[in-house]
């Protein structure tokens, strides 16, 4: 019974492991780059509306007939957009003014 045990909670941890990497969002470096390049391009009036106008732009762009059709990934509009809430009011205006300049500070926030 005890050899048994040796080798089962190993087994156990490493399945817990595996299990919590594989639940964790993961995302490509080109995603991140083009989620807050959308963000970017929408308006900053409504904090509420964020998440959901990047989905309008980001699903939007799909036509009907298209046969790989690009997903809103709300786990990710959501970390962008709670990067942009995280800036100071000053570089909210900043970035607000300058597409480059949002995308710079954005992109060193998510890093």
């Amino acid at each position: 019974m005890i050899s048994r045990r040796k080798y089962l909670f190993p087994l156990f941890i490493i399945l817990i492991a595996a299990a919590w990497y594989w639940l964790t969002p993961h995302y490509s470096k080109e995603d991140e780059a083009w989620y807050i390049s959308v963000f970017c391009a929408i308006h900053h009036d409504d904090s509420r509306r964020f998440v959901a106008d990047m989905r309008t732009v980001i699903e939007g762009g799909n036509s009907d007939y298209a046969l790989q059709k690009i997903h809103f990934q709300p786990r990710l509009g959501q970390h962008v957009a709670d990067a942009w809430q995280t800036l100071s009011a000053e570089q909210k205006t900043q970035a607000s003014a300058d597409a480059a300049q949002c995308r710079d500070l954005l992109s060193a926030t998510l890093n």
